[in-house]
C-alpha cells in the first residue's frame, strides 16, 4: 500500500505499537511520523544523526492531484497545469523517436510508486512561480510530508539543479545526493556522473557531467564571466549570476584547478559550454 495511503488509515485515536515486547499507544500524528519514518528506514540505508533525510517542509501552500507523470521531476495536475519540480534534474526520457537516457525510466516508474494511486500531493513555492516554459514550479511532498525531491535523489535516480533564487531547501537536498553519490546507486553508478578531466572530454559529450580542470583564462562578455577550462571547455557565469559569488569571486581563480557540474552544451566548432547559476555548481579544489 502507498505510503500516503497508510498513513491516512491511522485512526483518529491512534495506534498500539509493540516496540521490543513493549506495548506503545501514540497519538495519531505521532503514529504517522512513526510509520513514515520506518518506511523511509527500509526503503533507503540510514542515514546519519545530524542528516535530515525527510527534508521536512515549512509550509504547503497548495493541495493538488496527480494525473500524469512526464519524468522524474515534471507532472501534470488534474487541472492541466505542468509541475516541474524544484531542486532537482532526473534524466530525459526520449521523445520521437530520440533514446531515452539511462535511468529515464526507472525515475519516471519510482515517481509514479511514491505518488501511489491516490496521486495528492502538497506544494510548497519558492521565490518563483513559472519558468520560462509556463511550468509552475515547486517543492513537491507526499501529504504524508516526505519530500519526493529528496526521495528521488536518495534513490541515486536524480541530480540537485540549483536555479537561483529558487534555493529552499538547497542544503537538504545536497546532503541527499552527497548519501546516494557515495553509496553508488542509481545514475552515480555510471562512468558519465564521475568527475573527468576536462581535457578528455570531446564536443559531443553532452549532457550532465562533473567535470575537473585548470583554470587558463577568464574574460569578461556583456557583464558575463568565462572561465576556460584545459581542454577548451568553458564555464560561464551570467550578469544576473554573479553576484552569487560574490564572497569567493571566480575573477581571481586563474591557474586554480576547479570541479564544475551542470549539462555540457555545444558551442559550435567542437567547443562546449557548462553554464553556472550557483556556486554550488562550481568549486576550487586545488
Amino acid at each position: 500500500m502507498p505510503l500516503d495511503r497508510c498513513l491516512r488509515r491511522v485512526p483518529r485515536k491512534g495506534a498500539l505499537f509493540v516496540l521490543g515486547g513493549l506495548r506503545v499507544h501514540l497519538g495519531r500524528v505521532f503514529a504517522r511520523v512513526f510509520i513514515a519514518c520506518c518506511v523511509t528506514t527500509l526503503a533507503v540505508p540510514c542515514q546519519a544523526d545530524d542528516a535530515s533525510p525527510a527534508c521536512a517542509v515549512d509550509r504547503i501552500d497548495e493541495s493538488a492531484i496527480v494525473n500524469y507523470v512526464y519524468d522524474g521531476d515534471t507532472v501534470r495536475l488534474s487541472d492541466g497545469r505542468k509541475v516541474r519540480f524544484i531542486g532537482i534534474d532526473t534524466p530525459e526520457v526520449g521523445h520521437n523517436g530520440a533514446p531515452s537516457q539511462p535511468f529515464a525510466r526507472k525515475a519516471q516508474s519510482a515517481l509514479e510508486t511514491l505518488l501511489g494511486s491516490g496521486r495528492a500531493i502538497s506544494l510548497r513555492y519558492d521565490e518563483e512561480r513559472q519558468d520560462r516554459y509556463g511550468r509552475d514550479l515547486a517543492h513537491v511532498f507526499l501529504e504524508s510530508g516526505v519530500s519526493i525531491e529528496a526521495q528521488m535523489l536518495e534513490q541515486g535516480l536524480a541530480t540537485v539543479l540549483t536555479y537561483p533564487p529558487n534555493t529552499w531547501n538547497l542544503a537538504c537536498y545536497q546532503a541527499a545526493e552527497q548519501r546516494a553519490r557515495k553509496a553508488r546507486r542509481g545514475i552515480w553508478s555510471l562512468p558519465q556522473y564521475q568527475p573527468v578531466d576536462a581535457a578528455s572530454v570531446t564536443g559531443d559529450g553532452r549532457g550532465f557531467r562533473l567535470i575537473k580542470g585548470k583554470v587558463t583564462q577568464i574574460s569578461e562578455d556583456r557583464g558575463g564571466l568565462s572561465l576556460e577550462l584545459s581542454g577548451g571547455i568553458r564555464l560561464y557565469i551570467s550578469r544576473k549570476n554573479r553576484h552569487y559569488f560574490a564572497s569567493s569571486p571566480p575573477e581571481g581563480w586563474q591557474g586554480r584547478t576547479v570541479l564544475a557540474r551542470g549539462k555540457l552544451s555545444s558551442e559550435g566548432e567542437g567547443g562546449a559550454r557548462i553554464r553556472i547559476r550557483h556556486p554550488t555548481a562550481l568549486q576550487v579544489i586545488e
